[in-house]
């Protein structure tokens, strides 16, 4: 007979609130080592938050492209996109090629938790990723988000590096700093309080501002009625001295995000004088349906390489946007 100790149920122990990198084994395959299906945030009374990180062999630290999949706040995962949106399979292939590092995010979705939860949970894995830098070989200081739709509206508010409370969380590993060297945002929603006038005429995807569409889940309330929270939860509204470069990339018949929402962004990006580059697809659809993805892909990896691939103007720009924030 063997008896468990202690003699009582440990009614003391807080469980962790994240996985410690430290501990971690990668699986190595094709020059590529695979961190998979890691615990970065445990928020009580949910489902665990996870990320695959993928490393390409190197001599020295990489760079770090974070993949924040879309999904209307209401579905997908790190794995996949929804409507057949995932592009970003291409999209690792190349930034492998280029020698970048690439993680792949989930977070909580509208069902679950209403904003700022899903910006909590993306700051949470940057600030995770870049404590576990020195351990899996990704260089803390060139970091940069990357999302489509849905992703694409937190890959844009990452990139604003806005540092208030509320905005920030407290979400798993705290007291590092969740700021990106650049951002990248394929089809963004911007400013959720316009989306409704500036939808394309008699598309199935007009209603941004009525009772129960992604954009009014996302926020908890009806856009029509709360519009001002509609603004809160939009990057367009957090844009500082302190937010990254930028790149937009948005079809011009783009029927569920119109593509004035990048517009728009663009322009509030160049009257802060942030520096940025807007990329409008002639009369491709959401998801570049109808687009040449292959230019798409070609625009971001050279955006990304131009912004990432020195070490000391990386570093430099990291240290300048944590010190404006």
């Amino acid at each position: 007979m063997t008896i468990k100790m202690p003699l009582r149920v440990p009614i003391d122990g807080v469980p962790p609130a994240f996985v410690d990198p430290a501990v971690l084994t990668p699986v190595e395959a094709d020059g590529v080592r695979w961190w998979r299906d890691v615990e970065y945030a445990l928020v009580a009374g949910y489902r665990p938050l996870l990320l695959d990180l993928s490393v390409p062999n190197a001599h020295g630290p990489v760079p770090l492209v974070v993949l924040i999949h879309g999904g209307a706040w209401l579905g997908g995962t790190k794995n996949i996109q929804l409507g057949g949106l995932d592009d970003f399979g291409a999209v690792r292939v190349r930034l492998h090629e280029e020698g970048f590092a690439v993680a792949a995010v989930q977070y909580r979705l509208s069902g679950e938790a209403a904003f700022p939860a899903q910006l909590h949970d993306i700051k949470a894995a940057i600030r995770w990723l870049r404590t576990a830098a020195p351990a899996v070989g990704i260089d803390p200081g060139r970091i940069a988000s990357l999302g489509a739709s849905a992703g694409g509206h937190l890959a844009v508010f990452l990139g604003t590096n806005t540092t208030v409370p509320e905005l920030e969380g407290t979400v798993g590993l705290t007291g590092t700093s969740s700021a990106v060297t650049a951002s990248v945002g394929w089809y963004p929603p911007t400013r959720l309080d316009t989306m409704e006038a500036e939808s394309i005429p008699g598309t199935p995807f007009t209603a941004h501002s009525a009772a129960g569409s992604p954009e009014s889940r996302l926020i908890g309330h009806t856009v029509g009625e709360r519009p001002e929270l509609a603004r809160h939860a939009s990057p367009i509204a957090h844009i500082n001295d302190a937010t990254a470069p930028t790149l937009l990339v948005h079809g011009t018949l783009d029927q569920v995000v119109p593509h004035q929402q990048s517009i728009a962004y663009h322009g509030a990006l160049d009257e802060a004088g942030v520096p940025n580059m807007l990329e409008l697809v002639e009369g491709a659809d959401h998801g570049f349906f109808g687009g040449d993805i292959d230019a798409v892909i070609d625009t971001t990896v050279a955006f990304l390489l131009d912004q990432l691939a020195t070490v000391q103007a990386a570093s430099q720009a990291l240290k300048s946007a944590t010190d404006k924030a």
